[in-house]
C-alpha cells in the first residue's frame, strides 16, 4: 500500500486566499478553482464581476491540469497539432490550469478563468507559490 501527501482544508483556504488577493490587486474578474489530485473540486471563488461561464471553466482547468498533471497551456498546444485531444471528457485544454506538486508528487490543481491567458496564468503562479510557502 501506498501513502500519499494530500491537500487538507487549511491548505487550500491559504492558497484561495492567495490567488484572491492577487485577483483584487490586480483588477482580475475571474473565477479561481482548486481540486485534489483526482480532480475533484475542494474550493472555488467567483470574484465580483467574473461571467457566468468562468466557475466552470476554471474548475475543468484546474481538473484537467491535476488529472493530465501538466499545465493546461501545455494542452492547448497539443490540441493545435491532434484536435482528437478535445474528444475526452471533462477536459479543458486552454490555458490557465496548473497541476500543483509537492515534492512532485500531484495533489491537486488550480484553474483561473475570465482573464486572458497570461492573467490566468498568473494568478496560477501565485497559488503555486502559495503552496512552496507553505511547505518549502
Amino acid at each position: 500500500m501506498q501513502t500519499r501527501p494530500i491537500l487538507v482544508a487549511a491548505d487550500v483556504r491559504v492558497l484561495m486566499q492567495a490567488a484572491r488577493a492577487e485577483a483584487e490587486r490586480r483588477g482580475f474578474e475571474v473565477s479561481i478553482a482548486v481540486v485534489d489530485h483526482a480532480g475533484v473540486l475542494l474550493a472555488l471563488d467567483r470574484l465580483d464581476g467574473a461571467r457566468l461561464h468562468t466557475p466552470e471553466a476554471a474548475w475543468l482547468k484546474a481538473r484537467t491540469a491535476a488529472i493530465v498533471r501538466s499545465p493546461t497551456a501545455m494542452l492547448q498546444d497539443q490540441v493545435k497539432g491532434n484536435p482528437a485531444l478535445l474528444a475526452f471528457p471533462g477536459r479543458l485544454p486552454l490555458a490557465g490550469g496548473v497541476p500543483l506538486l509537492y515534492r512532485e508528487i500531484v495533489v491537486g490543481g488550480v484553474g483561473s478563468s475570465g482573464g486572458s491567458p497570461e492573467d490566468d496564468e498568473t494568478l496560477c503562479a501565485t497559488v503555486l507559490s502559495a503552496l512552496a510557502g507553505l511547505y518549502p
